[in-house]
Parts: structure tokens; C-alpha cells; sequence
């Protein structure tokens, strides 16, 4: 299997084959396919310990997502709730507005020109805002650039993802490139040397914060890590652009290719954005987009099917458990690695119907959607669940609401779309997607 295989569907075809719901992908590893074991293993109250060999790869010790250990995992993420709560949300929705805003500017000077990537647009804008939102700075990114949009920064994640499997794989690695100069690990490796260009932008982000005398009025998650040494808050502030821009994008991709591909979706959604009156500021508020059915369902629907962590977060059966973990009939005995993907729980058809695979946001309408959200795992569940659940979609509705009200978007062929892959997020290969644009009024 290479790097480059969308590793869920391999395996769902090997639990096929095998006619099994126990896929053994190492030495001590199962890929479970029981849907009815996720409540299980990512409990709330007692989950499965992490695999600290897996989270190691991502050479981001101790922050919110890599801890390991529950206690500081709980104090860190004790730390961050307040800002990524519901009210915390509210009070950032002015820099989502502002930087959806540049990115509108921007695809109207653009569209002049061609078709437009709005993968590589929406990974920046994302940015924008995680980057205002965690260190109080902009990146300047959307402004920027004369072929539209700032090109390191984008090699920059690629890179990220494109170097997590030789971290994993080959600890020696990770090692090394701590320890040995920069010019050097771009020759052993530019995929990581790119990835430490993106660490050394978070650690400029940290003394930029540090030295700065002035505080902006929207929430900043530096503010919540006064306590933390500076190398944690590096790793930190890492993490968190990573992981709340690429992913988030990467659902707004998914969600916009569908819309563009199905009329009728698009004309329920343009009759019920064009319905909604700007409030004082000429603005489409959060909560009022929040209250248009077709609209959320769809984001909804884009969040399950755009699953930003399409493959596995491993897990390690405990030996404190009152009665044995179970998978297919047999004991699966304490110290084995587990996992069951998001990818499993959202194609599989006892839960979603024999439609799993497609595009419905009707499906989140009426009485036939009550019950779904137990096994709605974009976000993970329980105590581990990712802490950006209420900013995500807050940005997809924001960003889709816009496009769909300001423009008449369409894809002329079939190369417009990016294959996609599973590189732990989810991404677009070239071109992205590139999509005409036609300003609506």
C-alpha cells in the first residue's frame, strides 16, 4: 500500500474479503468495522488510552490533540474550552465575517481571469482566521501573491501532511531532524524541511505575541496559555493552524463540489440564502444562517461526507476493563491496538440507508434524522472529541452562504475536481477545484 492510497477504502474491501469486522493491519493492530464498538472504545467517561506511537508522528508532544496523558490533556483542554465554546464562537464571528469578506474581494478580482481554485482560497482563508484567532496576527495571506494566493504557505501544509506517514513510520527520522540543522533535513527530506518552515512561523508567532503591547477585542487562544513554556506553546500554536485550516477547507471543497453537481440542491439553496435580510452591518449573521434548514442540513451533510479525518485514530485496549472487549465473537486482549474510522461509520449503510455514499441533506431533516448524531463522527466523540467542533461549521456556512448569494458558480468539466486523498486529513490533489465564477448582481 502506498502513501498516496485512500487507505479506508483498502481496508474496507479486505474486511469484505475476509469477511470480517477484526482487520489485522500490524503486528498488534485491528481496523474494526462494528459500528456498534465506537461508543466503546471513544467513551466519554473511560476511553481507550491513545497509541502513543501513532500521535508521536506528528513531533507536536503535549498539545491538545498529541497529549497522551488524560491529566494534561484535560488541564490543556480546561485551558481552551471557554474560547472554542458557543460564546466563544459568537465573539469571534466578526474576524470570520472580515476575512470571508477579503476572500469575496478577492475571487471578484480573480474571476475576471479564469477559473478560480477555491480549495487553495478556502485553505487560506481558514488560515487567515485561525491565524488571527490563535496569535491575534494576520498572515496577509489573501491580499497577496500575483497568481492570487500566497504559495509557501499552502507548499507549507502539503508538505505536513505529505511528511506525517515517514514520522510515523520512521521514528529515527523524527529524531534526526530535531537535532540536526535545517539545510540538512531539506536534503534528507524537503517534505519535512517545508514542515519545519511552517513550525519556525508559529514559533515567530509566539514572540510576535509575546512582544506585542497592544490586545485585539476578539478572543486569542495565547491568552489562555500564559502558563505554558514557550516551546509547548509553539508546538500549540502549530497544531492549531494546521489542523483548524486544511481541515475545515478541505470540508468546504467537498460540500461546494456537490452543490455545483446536483441543480436542484442549488436552487434550494440559493431560494432559501436570497431569503435571509443582512442585518445593520450589510452582513449574513451566524445565528440567522444557522436557522435556515437546507442550508445547516447541507453543512450537515457536507461535514459527514467531506470527513476531514477520513482514516483511524488508534487506541489501546485497557486492562481495567470490567468485562472483555469484543470484536466478531472473540476476546481482543488488553494492549492491543484498536480503531475504528470515521470513514466506517459514515458509509455504513444500517446507519445512513443504502444512499450512505451520497450526497443527501435531507437526510438531517425531519423525523428520519433524530438518532443520526450518535453516530455523526467528524469530530470524533467523547472525551478526546476535537475541540474546533463549533468553529468549523460555523466557517462552512459562513463561507457557502456568501458564495451561493454573491455568485453564480459553476465547474465546466470533470478535470475541474481534484482527486481527493487521505493524507490523515482529507485533500485535494491538483487542480483543487477550480470553479467559474459569475457575480450574481
Amino acid at each position: 500500500m502506498t502513501k498516496s492510497d485512500f487507505q479506508e477504502e483498502t481496508f474496507e474491501k479486505l474486511h469484505k474479503e475476509y469477511n470480517t469486522q477484526a482487520l489485522r493491519t500490524g503486528p498488534n493492530e485491528l481496523h474494526i468495522s462494528d459500528v456498534n464498538l465506537y461508543k466503546v472504545i471513544y467513551n466519554q467517561s473511560s476511553p481507550f488510552p491513545k497509541y502513543a506511537p501513532f500521535y508521536d508522528g506528528f513531533n507536536t508532544p503535549h498539545t491538545l490533540f498529541a497529549e497522551i496523558d488524560p491529566v494534561l490533556h484535560k488541564e490543556r483542554r480546561r485551558m481552551l474550552n471557554p474560547l472554542f465554546s458557543r460564546i466563544g464562537l459568537i465573539k469571534l464571528e466578526p474576524i470570520i465575517q472580515q476575512k470571508v469578506n477579503m476572500l469575496l474581494e478577492k475571487i471578484h478580482l480573480l474571476a475576471a481571469h479564469g477559473p478560480v481554485n477555491v480549495y487553495d482560497a478556502f485553505r487560506l482563508m481558514t488560515t487567515e482566521v485561525i491565524l488571527q484567532f490563535a496569535f491575534g496576527r494576520s498572515g496577509g495571506l489573501i491580499e497577496e501573491d500575483k497568481n492570487g494566493f500566497r504559495s509557501w504557505f499552502l507548499e507549507g501544509f502539503d508538505a505536513a501532511s505529505k511528511s506525517i506517514p515517514d514520522l510515523q513510520y520512521k521514528p529515527w527520522l523524527r529524531h534526526l531532524t530535531n537535532i540536526i540543522p535545517q539545510a540538512l533535513v531539506y536534503k534528507l527530506s524537503p517534505e519535512i524541511g517545508n514542515l519545519l518552515d511552517i513550525a519556525k512561523f508559529a514559533e515567530g508567532s509566539v514572540r510576535f505575541w509575546q512582544m506585542s503591547t497592544s490586545r485585539p477585542d476578539h478572543p486569542v487562544v495565547f491568552e489562555k496559555l500564559e502558563t505554558v513554556n514557550d516551546a509547548d506553546l509553539a508546538t500549540e500554536a502549530m497544531d492549531i493552524l494546521i489542523a483548524g485550516a486544511d481541515t475545515t477547507a478541505s470540508t468546504m471543497t467537498t460540500g461546494l463540489i456537490h452543490i455545483l453537481t446536483d441543480r436542484e440542491i442549488e436552487r434550494r439553496l440559493v431560494e432559501e440564502v436570497d431569503s435571509l435580510q443582512v442585518n445593520e452591518k450589510g452582513q449574513l449573521p451566524l445565528q440567522a444562517l444557522e436557522k435556515l434548514e437546507f442550508l445547516h442540513a447541507t453543512v450537515k451533510e457536507a461535514l459527514r461526507v467531506g470527513m476531514a479525518v477520513p482514516g483511524r485514530l488508534p487506541r489501546v485496549v485497557p486492562d481495567s476493563l470490567m468485562e472483555p472487549f469484543m470484536v466478531d465473537g472473540k476476546v481482543v486482549p488488553p494492549g492491543t491496538t484498536v480503531s475504528i474510522s470515521t470513514y466506517t461509520m459514515h458509509t455504513d449503510t444500517s446507519i445512513w440507508g443504502p444512499d450512505a455514499r451520497e450526497f443527501r441533506p435531507d437526510r438531517w431533516i425531519g423525523p428520519q434524522s433524530k438518532g443520526l448524531d450518535q453516530y455523526f463522527c467528524t469530530f470524533s466523540k467523547g472525551s478526546r472529541m476535537c475541540i474546533g467542533q463549533n468553529l468549523a461549521p460555523a466557517e462552512v456556512i459562513i463561507v457557502l452562504a456568501y458564495l451561493l448569494r454573491n455568485f453564480k458558480m459553476s465547474l465546466e468539466s470533470k478535470s475541474d475536481i481534484g482527486v481527493p486523498k487521505d493524507r490523515f486529513t482529507l485533500q485535494y490533489e491538483d487542480p483543487g477545484l477550480q470553479v467559474t465564477f459569475k457575480p450574481r448582481c
